[in-house]
Formats: C-alpha cells, structure tokens, sequence
C-alpha cells in the first residue's frame, strides 16, 4: 500500500494553477525529525517535501493555508522522471486528505 502520513510547516505560500479547468495547487512542507546519535547527542533533521493536491482540495488549501501555517497530510508518493533531465528523478506527494493548523493569522479576507 502506498500510503504516507506526515506533519510539516508550509514553507512558502501555495501555488494555484488552472488546468484544463481543473485546479492544481502545489507547496512544500518543512519536516522536522528528531533523533539521537550514537553519543546520545539530539540531532534535528528538516526534510524540504514537494505536495501537489487537485480540484476542490487545491482551491481549499489555496485559500486557507499560508506560508508558516501546519499541515497535516495523508498523501501517495508519485516518482517522476523529468524528459530534460533523464538522471534526475523526482518524488511528489499527491494529496488524499490533509487537515490545515493556521497560526491564528488573519488573511485579508477575514479582515473584510
């Protein structure tokens, strides 16, 4: 089964794009481990994870989550091999079901 779980920090504001009038909004979450190492020294670790979520999912994350904001996600790990670059592949989360922390922002429209 190809099922990942995770929580992160939004790194940058989301990115919404229409195509073929169909939304597509992606953004990167921060992901922070912790673990100790053979000393018992605490050593923290921050992963950088690319997210793509589609249609009704993408416009709801566009407007609600903002850069700073945590996530939580449930998502499906999708490989790619870009035709530019034939060595480089790279992994992209697509969004099944997520939950969205806000740090108690006000974004302009609730201002209104």
């Amino acid at each position: 089964m190809n099922k990942c779980h995770f929580v992160g920090m939004l790194a940058d504001d989301p990115h919404l794009v229409n195509i073929n009038n169909t939304y597509l909004v992606t953004f990167t979450l921060a992901i922070e481990d912790h673990r100790k190492d053979k000393d018992g020294s605490k050593k923290r670790r921050v992963d950088f994870l690319r997210f793509e979520a589609w249609a009704t999912g993408a416009q709801t994350i566009d407007k609600h989550a903002h850069k700073g904001d945590f996530m939580a996600v449930e998502s499906i790990a999708r490989q790619s091999t870009s035709h530019q670059e034939k060595k480089s592949d790279t992994i992209t989360f697509r969004v099944t079901n997520f939950k969205i922390f806000n740090n108690n922002k006000l974004n302009e429209d609730d201002e209104k």
